[in-house]
């Protein structure tokens, strides 16, 4: 034995295994990846590993030494010891394990099991971990049973009769079951049990494994190159070189096979021995000695004798070629007589079901290996001298070993081992051999004694005695002796050979060694009822064909071994057991008997000649050969080419007919020959016309033939003939015999059968061979075609095959039939389903008026046939052929839907595919699936009440059933507009409806759930198996269906929004049921994680609590299932698997399920957490969480797509359950992890150049990555802590800067070009039609947006789809969802980077890389938007949010005071930006350029202060290169001002008029802010003339002036704000003096005194108190608008423009008297308004200070022009004292200080600068109103001077 403690494979370190780090790859998941159909988990690395393991492979080369008993030398304790020592596991016990308890258990086991130590401490391991496992599937509680009820709706029925056909047994509470599980005495059991249940898997894995060697593949996966690794290891293992291995299969050594035969025999009376004596003479614990216990005792024994027994044929399969040795033949039938001695296997009486089941395989078994022991074959060979025996040690050349064959075969017949009958009868042939062999040698020397006595006796010659010694060397006696002669004279056969002749009578007459042949034949082939996977059962049925070879000259051509061998060849296949013909090997039965000339010359030749008068036997030979799975260019098409000519014909001759006259009467063959023509179908009537037009198959004068037999008119005729078209008549005119003479009777109910099922498995056939890789067919359809044509030729043209047998159909539906005609009506179902692929238009058409299914006017006849509870064999065989029919309809549905409406060009070599589909309209294929759904669903409701022959049929019927209506609503929903008309799945959304309502609505009751529900729950009831591997893949596949469907329907109800409330609850009750699904298949554990994730997402959108999934599975359930599924798929290691899981666990945290999401994060259940004395939120080291922080400390090394998923958990946890970043700060090391990982990642632009899917899957990545430094530095933030990990962070945002804004991956010539071909090669749909919707969870890759499974099934009609070397359209597709895929990565990226930058900057508010880094990603965002990819929604919410992004970080860039060229930068940058939009107030473009604007603004302020706060020069000089030169950003500004202020006014005061409510005073007030900000930039004064002009060019003044004088009507509310905002405007203008005179000229003054406006303010009550909000504007009007623009234009015009100005004032007495009203001091009001009592404005306060410095000027004008300037009724000195007085009453005027609007509230509440303080001002308000008063003062006090 190698040494284990160096193997990391078979018996890892204990503490990884202890801690639940390292799973132990078992024999059971050994043997589960194995025969894991797909082939995926034999492709896992750790496979392929423990395969290569020198001490795994020990195992094989010394069968059994994997559970060999400790040695002598006590190396098995050594190794224990050092694996337990104190160095490889830690020895203080914890909460988790003792390996003082593990030690003692593995020492009992090893004691009781007598097995060595090592070997038990891996089993007892294995129980350790698989716990979990054995809680979910251990005993059903009463809750469960409760919870089952519930969900049935069955109120308080006993628990036998919740669900039809399901019996569950509780009696006991979950508290209880725990309570008995934590014994010890049930651990020790579960130990033992778990011992026993590695020896099955080791003894199955070794049947595997030499499977995969003898016959290169697995017994139920295609070869894979995990395989072909696997097998070519195990091969060098056994010696034989990897150029062997490429060899024929065949060419191991014989040696190395006799070997290992010797070896496997070695093992079988160990087993024969323990099911004897049982397990009490093993075990020293007798508490082991139960029921259950002996029985899984019995059972281990028994399936380790067969997959042991299993091996031993394949090995003496492929040593064929020479005998066993005598030793190995002696031991051999020393057990077969072992097991009649315990008269186990014809005596089952009283064996429980589990043992019953392995009856019929170990008959099989030692049947078969018996004889290939006898090798029959090269047993006659050798008496027929072609060959000869090669050493002195084969059996046959041994007389003590045939004689104890001898013995043991009679023993075994006369104790009623009918199953060694078939060995019997080999015997048979054997013996004769060897009898006549001796008789001839016999005879021989007697006539030569009797010859030399004659001579001797002529010659007279005397013979005289010699004294010496006689020489024997010539002897006659001698001479001729073969080593069998002693076996025949020891058992007196040398003489008598009436005790064979004996056997013989009794084998075939009594026992009937045929029907036992048959029965086991039956067992042995690729059905669902099939014991061997079909490669081994084809080799064994071959040995029964070599038998009936054998002994054809013994019993000839007779109707039992003719069955016999039907049953041999066919192996009980069917129609639907066709096999697809790549997936067969080269020596499978079928083709050595295409091959075989013996069978061809004996059974099938003699069939052929007694055809047709012999009707059966003959087609049920082509039948069953034309399966034959050989290619194109040999045997494959014989039968068919026997069908086309055949040579002769077998028939009664009719009485009447005479025209015929002897030949060769000499030979005395009874030979004749035809004198006139003889028609085979004669018309009664004058038919002529259709005569000629038909063939009646004439025989024609000249013909011979002979009498078959003395008596009687039975003869064969040489008359060649198309059997397929005689076949063909003969089925036609069966529907109108009368019309006919008939010289073939008429068809039976039977023969019709045969007939239709011989066509069916003809088409089928050539069908699979033509759609096969390596075909030359050209196209799927020929052969198949070429079939019908044949079988039509000979009917009329108005006929032919397909019609035929659809009359014939209609025929047996019209009648009442009994088995025979339901048999003949199966056979037309196949029919149509054979002829479905080629003919899919007659079927559908057919099918539309066919009685079969229910239609409007009528009822189906189908639901009337099946209508018994005992559904018979043929009536079961009709409804799955109808069912598997209905499902191949709905496939072609969906597979035509573009085939249908779409005339493609093709060549004249696919002319016959061209209209398969004609005559079949839209409404004909609504009204069949409908028709087909409402059938389904009765069958699927049905189910629970029929009363089955076996529970195979049952799982049968519901594997077919449930795909249906599952494909039917997966293909309505899952993609395109299921709303829309023109949608591809139109069709099918009428049975997609009635199937949904029938599961979802509200009225739906419980019963018909009820069969999905008893499936479930029935699955967790069964028991493993390693054998029957055809029936435990049906019972896989009727589960994954039923899980399939309920997940599908409860997505369908989240997707349609269709309440699923009745449903939902039905399976929230049975999760504890399904939780078990995950520990009993590891096949069921992601389907099932899907049903349950579905369900929390439907929970989830509940508007009340929803039901929590931790409550239905119940506290023991929920705890076992989540340490299950916390292992995720280790040992295997498969990301898609381990996918699934983490996809469940984000669900849990994301939609509301709290004691869930609890234990996932922390690892404890409720009931844990508050026995714990730690925080309820504190996560122990093995939950979830902390499993994925620790898979993401190495994140480079996981695989990318469970890394995508690990990642999406921990977003998930971060957001929904913010108390878990407590937890993530404790463990910092997978930041590290994160950091590095997004350190190393390249450019996008580089990764999508060699793989777009890689650069996808990174940017998807790094944005979750940024998300969770982003909520790790938020929570950091609360603590105070996040700079340190800020700053860090700052070092590792190059990937960010480069790729996080720009979505550079969107392939728009791509899309266009994809699109636009598309739509040119289909024009019947468009590309949209494939658009996946939202009922299933989308991932990233070629499926993302376009649904190319089903694009796939839907256009491979067309050559173009995948053209020549993959250049079609699909590519172009995998192309576009790849490439999208990569715009939601970068998107995603996008969205994640703007958090993590704006965190940053939170946090970092002074960091100047920070601040340069930000200044990047803003002026990205600007230039990423500059060239908008699509205009679709998504991309314009991505430019929206990329300006929102931009604006933010402009404004902290801001805050930081940036340097000049910084901001010249943007400005740029933004400047491009805005520029791009030419249509700028389009309700498409508005929302993005308000955004704009607002950036705009604030840059233009910053770039205003930044001139005014630093050298201008020195900003120019630090950056050298940049277009920063005042020149440039006053062009910049001037342009700004052209189409930014000048334009968009315009634009938008002609929208206003329009009553385009896109349009908001916000727009117009942040055209006159930019305009502000514009004219603040210096040197701006230096452009008044391009500035006028731009005014002019756009009609802004006018526009202004336009607005103004409209505003009292466009007022909103009352509320003229529009006045203001039109002043606000031409009051920036007006500051410009150029501009000033310009307004002057435009007669600016004389609008506002005259416009309506100006009537309102001269109403009283105008003040900022005012009771209206109109009242409040127009005093806004007149303070901000009008006092300032009269003040701007005065000191630009002076006195030319004094005397409208004062004619302006003097138009608004009212307005100028309350000016100096409102400053009376508090406590002389007797001029104030009352609303104005003493309060005092800003605003009020900057109109007496404009009309202070207004009245001055005037005065000082009129001085000198009194004449033109009239005075200006101001009573100023009034208002001098008022101000003093507000002046020297500081606190006062504190008190009464009125903040008008946010801006002046925030100043009021900001505390006044130092010197203002000085001052005695307190705010920055105050200080603001102090210095306009004192200004104010000073003004008037130098006027009354």
């Amino acid at each position: 034995m190698a040494e284990p403690l160096a193997d990391q494979l078979y018996l890892p370190p204990l503490e990884p295994c202890l801690k639940g780090e390292t799973v132990i790859l078992s024999w059971r998941l050994v043997a589960s990846a194995l025969m894991d159909p797909s082939g995926q988990r034999q492709s896992s690395q750790i496979v392929i590993d423990f395969f290569n393991d020198p001490l795994v492979q020990s195992f094989f080369t010394s069968p059994g030494s994997a559970f060999e008993p400790s040695g002598d030398k006590g190396t098995h304790h050594a190794i224990f010891e050092k694996k337990t020592a104190a160095i490889q596991v830690t020895p203080t016990p914890n909460h988790k394990y003792d390996i003082n308890v593990i030690k003692k258990d593995a020492l009992w086991l090893a004691k009781n099991a007598r097995i060595n130590e090592v070997a038990a401490l891996r089993v007892v391991l294995i129980e350790y971990q698989s716990r979990a496992a054995s809680q979910l599937l251990g005993p059903i509680s009463n809750q469960d049973v409760a919870s089952l009820r519930a969900a049935a709706g069955a109120g308080n029925t006993h628990s036998a009769s919740i669900i039809p056909g399901l019996s569950l047994a509780a009696s006991r509470d979950a508290s209880e079951i725990q309570a008995d599980f934590d014994k010890p005495e049930s651990h020790q059991q579960r130990i033992f049990q778990t011992y026993l249940s590695e020896r099955r898997y080791y003894a199955a894995t070794n049947d595997y494994v030499f499977t995969l060697m003898l016959q290169e593949k697995l017994p139920t996966s295609p070869a894979t190159p995990a395989s072909a690794a696997i097998r070519k290891s195990l091969l060098d293992v056994y010696g034989i070189s990897s150029k062997q291995s490429q060899k024929s299969i065949a060419d191991m050594p014989t040696r190395t096979c006799h070997a290992l035969i010797a070896q496997y025999i070695t093992l079988l009376p160990d087993c024969i021995r323990r099911v004897g004596s049982g397990i009490e003479s093993l075990v020293d614990d007798k508490a082991l000695v139960t029921e259950d216990t002996q029985e899984l005792w019995m059972y281990t024994s028994l399936t380790e004798m067969m997959h042991r027994m299993t091996i031993l044929f394949q090995l003496l399969d492929r040593t064929s070629d020479s005998f066993v040795s005598d030793t190995v033949a002696k031991q051999w039938f020393s057990l077969v007589k072992d097991m009649n001695d315990l008269a186990f296997l014809h005596q089952v009486n009283g064996f429980p079901t589990s043992i019953l089941e392995l009856i019929i395989p170990l008959q099989c078994l030692f049947c078969v290996v018996s004889l290939k022991m006898l090798n029959v074959p090269r047993m006659m060979a050798f008496f027929e001298r072609e060959i000869d025996l090669d050493t002195d040690v084969e059996y046959a050349a041994t007389s003590s070993a045939l004689e104890h064959i001898h013995d043991v075969l009679e023993d075994s017949i006369g104790s009623g081992s009918v199953y060694m009958a078939p060995v019997a009868f080999a015997w048979v042939p054997i013996v004769h051999a060897m009898f006549s062999s001796y008789q001839d040698r016999a005879e021989k020397r007697d006539t030569i004694q009797n010859q030399k006595a004659v001579d001797n006796y002529d010659s007279n010659m005397q013979i005289v005695p010699s004294m010496g010694r006689r020489n024997s060397a010539g002897s006659i006696t001698t001479i001729d002796k073969r080593r069998y002669d002693d076996f025949l004279i020891n058992k007196n056969l040398d003489r008598d050979f009436q005790k064979i002749q004996q056997l013989a009578v009794v084998v075939t007459d009594h026992i009937g060694v045929f029907d036992v042949i048959t029965v086991l034949s039956s067992h042995l082939g690729p059905t669902d009822r099939g014991i061997f996977p079909p490669s081994v059962g084809s080799r064994m049925r071959v040995a029964f064909l070599d038998l009936l070879k054998a002994t054809y000259q013994f019993v000839g051509y007779k109707g039992e071994p003719l069955t016999a061998l039907l049953s041999v060849l066919s192996g009980s296949h069917g129609y639907w057991d066709v096999p697809v013909a790549h997936e067969t090997l080269k020596d499978d039965i079928l083709t050595c008997a295409l091959n075989d000339q013996v069978i061809f010359g004996t059974y099938i030749q003699q069939a052929l000649d007694r055809f047709p008068y012999e009707f059966t036997p003959f087609l049920r030979f082509c039948r069953i050969l034309c399966c034959s799975p050989t290619s194109p260019d040999d045997n494959s098409h014989a039968i068919i080419k026997l069908l086309e000519k055949t040579s002769t014909l077998t028939f009664t001759l009719p009485d009447h007919f005479t025209q015929y006259y002897l030949a060769n009467e000499e030979e005395n063959l009874n030979s004749f020959q035809f004198a006139d023509d003889f028609a085979l179908f004669y018309p009664i009537s004058d038919r002529s016309r259709i005569a000629e037009e038909e063939d009646l198959f004439i025989i024609p004068a000249g013909t011979y033939g002979r009498f078959v037999v003395d008596e009687g008119r039975i003869v064969r005729v040489e008359y060649e003939h198309s059997a397929l078209a005689l076949l063909g008549k003969r089925l036609e005119i069966r529907l109108t015999a009368k019309r006919y003479d008939l010289a073939l009777d008429v068809l039976t109910f039977d023969e019709i059968s045969e007939v239709v099922s011989l066509f069916a498995t003809l088409i089928r056939t050539e069908i699979l061979k033509d759609s096969a890789p390596n075909s030359s067919a050209v196209n799927p359809s020929e052969n198949g075609l070429f079939v019908i044509a044949e079988a039509s030729r000979a009917m009329p043209r108005n006929k032919d095959l397909i019609s035929v047998v659809c009359d014939t159909m209609d025929m047996l539906l019209d009648a009442d039939q009994d088995d025979s005609g339901l048999g003949a009506l199966v056979s037309c179902v196949q029919f149509l389903h054979a002829i479905l692929p080629i003919c899919p238009g007659r079927v559908w058409s057919y099918m539309a008026n066919c009685t079969l299914l229910q239609s409007q006017s009528q009822g189906g006849r189908l639901s009337r046939i099946i209508g018994n509870l005992d559904l018979s064999d043929v009536q079961f065989n009709l409804l799955t052929s109808t069912v598997r029919l209905f499902s191949d309809l709905v496939d072609s549905a969906v597979t035509s839907s573009v085939r249908r409406k779409t005339d493609l060009k093709t060549n004249n070599r696919q002319r016959s595919a061209e209209n398969v589909w004609l005559g079949v309209s839209d409404k004909i294929i609504v009204q069949i699936t409908l028709a087909i759904s409402q059938a389904t669903v009765d069958f699927l409701e049905n189910s629970s009440t029929w009363r089955f022959a076996t529970g195979l049929d049952r799982m049968t019927l519901v594997r077919d059933v449930v795909p249906i209506l599952d494909k039917i609503i997966y293909y309505s929903f899952s993609m395109d507009d299921i709303s829309a008309k023109t949608a591809l799945m139109a069709v099918l959304q009428p049975a997609a409806k009635f199937i949904v309502d029938c599961y979802l609505a509200s009225s739906a009751g419980s019963f018909r759930v009820l069969p999905l529900l008893g499936t479930l729950v029935a699955v967790t009831q069964g028991a493993e198996s390693t054998i029957y591997a055809k029936r435990s893949q049906v019972f896989r596949d009727h589960v994954l269906a039923v899980l399939r469907f309920t997940t599908t329907l409860v997505r369908v109800s989240n997707y349609s929004d269709q309440s699923s409330s009745t449903l939902e609850h039905q399976l929230f009750k049975i999760t504890p049921y399904v939780a078990r699904l995950c520990a009993h298949d590891e096949s069921f554990k992601a389907q099932s994680i899907e049903l349950l994730e579905s369900l929390v997402v439907s929970a989830g959108k509940t508007v009340g609590e929803p039901p929590s999934l931790l409550g239905s599975l119940g506290p023991q359930t929920s705890r076992s299932f989540l340490q299950l599924v916390s292992t995720l798929d280790r040992p295997f290691n498969q990301p898609k698997q381990a996918n699934t899981i983490w996809h469940f666990f984000s669900t849990i945290v994301r939609n509301r399920q709290q004691w869930m999401a609890n234990c996932l994060l922390t690892g404890k259940t409720p009931k844990e957490a508050r026995a714990s004395n730690s925080k309820a939120s504190e996560a122990s080291s093995s939950s979830i969480l902390s499993s994925a922080l620790t898979s993401l400390a190495s994140l480079s090394k996981l695989d990318q797509s469970e890394a995508l998923s690990i990642l999406d958990f921990i977003t998930s946890a971060q957001n929904y359950w913010p108390w878990t970043i407590f937890t993530l700060q404790k463990n910092t090391s997978f930041l590290t992890g994160l950091r590095q990982f997004v350190r190393d990642l390249k450019p996008a632009s580089v990764t999508s150049k060699t793989s777009v899917l890689q650069a996808c899957t990174e940017a998807r990545l790094a944005a979750y990555i940024a998300e969770i430094f982003a909520m790790q530095l938020f929570h950091l933030r609360q603590l105070g802590q996040a700079g340190p990990f800020a700053k860090e962070l700052t070092q590792d945002l190059d990937y960010y800067l480069r790729d996080g804004v720009e979505v550079s991956g969107y392939n728009r010539g791509l899309h266009v070009n994809f699109s636009r071909n598309f739509s040119k090669q289909y024009p019947s749909c468009s590309l949209d039609n494939f658009k996946r919707t939202l009922l299933e969870p989308k991932s990233l890759g070629t499926e993302f947006y376009y649904a190319l499974g089903c694009a796939d099934k839907m256009l491979k009609f067309d050559l173009g789809w995948v053209g020549p070397r993959n250049t079609g359209f699909r590519s172009e597709m995998e192309m576009a969802n790849a490439n999208l895929s990569l715009v939601d990565a970068q998107v995603s990226l996008y969205h994640a980077w703007e958090f993590l930058l704006l965190e940053l900057g939170t946090c970092l508010p002074d960091n100047d890389l920070l601040k340069k880094q930000c200044l990047q990603v803003a002026r990205q965002c600007l230039e990423a938007n500059q060239d908008i990819q699509s205009h679709d929604q998504v991309f314009e919410r991505l430019a929206e949010s990329r300006v929102n992004l931009a604006l933010m970080l402009a404004q902290k860039i801001i805050h930081g005071s940036p340097s000049t060229g910084d901001i010249v930068l943007l400005l740029k940058s933004l400047w491009a930006t805005v520029s791009s939009y030419q249509e700028a107030y389009t309700p498409q473009n508005i929302s993005i350029y308000r955004t704009l604007l607002r950036l705009l603004y604030v840059t233009l302020r910053a770039l205003a202060q930044s001139y005014s706060q630093a050298d201008f020069s020195a900003s120019v000089r630090n950056n050298p290169g940049t277009s920063i030169s005042l020149a440039n950003v006053s062009q910049s500004v001037l342009g700004i001002l052209d189409v930014v202020v000048s334009k968009g006014f315009r634009t938008a005061v002609t929208l206003i008029h329009d009553s385009d409510t896109t349009i908001t005073t916000n727009d117009i007030a942040i055209i006159n802010a930019i305009l502000q900000a514009c004219l603040c930039i210096p040197g701006m004064d230096q452009s008044q003339t391009q500035i006028l002009n731009i005014m002019a060019a756009h009609s802004a003044i006018q526009a202004a002036i336009s607005l103004y004088s409209w505003a009292d009507k466009l007022a909103e509310k009352g509320d003229p704000v529009y006045g203001e905002l039109a002043l606000l405007f031409l009051l920036e203008l007006s500051a410009l003096p150029l501009i000033a005179e310009q307004l002057a000229c435009d007669g600016l003054l004389d609008h506002i005194a005259s416009a309506s406006l100006a009537t309102y303010l001269r109403r009283p009550n105008i003040s900022p108190f005012a009771d209206s909000a109109g009242s409040q504007r127009c005093y806004s009007i007149w303070a901000k608008g009008i006092v300032p623009i009269l003040l701007n234009m005065l000191s630009a015009l002076g006195a030319t423009i004094a005397p409208e100005v004062a004619y302006v004032l003097n138009q608004f007495p009212k307005l100028m008297r309350s000016s100096i009203d409102r400053f009376e001091a508090p406590d002389d009001s007797s001029r104030r308004d009352s609303q104005d009592m003493a309060f005092v404005t800003l605003l009020s306060v900057s109109e007496i200070h404009s009309l202070a410095l207004i009245t001055q000027v005037l005065r000082s004008l009129r001085a000198n022009n009194a004449r033109d300037i009239p005075a200006v009724e101001w009573d100023y000195t009034a208002l001098l004292e008022n101000v003093d007085w507000w002046v020297d009453h500081r606190k006062v005027l504190r008190e009464r200080l009125v903040a008008l609007g946010p801006r002046e509230a925030e100043w009021k509440s900001m505390p006044a600068s130092a010197g203002d303080k000085k001052k005695g001002s307190e705010s920055l308000l105050e200080a603001k109103v102090v210095d306009q008063l004192e200004f104010v003062r000073i003004v008037l006090s130098e006027g009354l001077e």
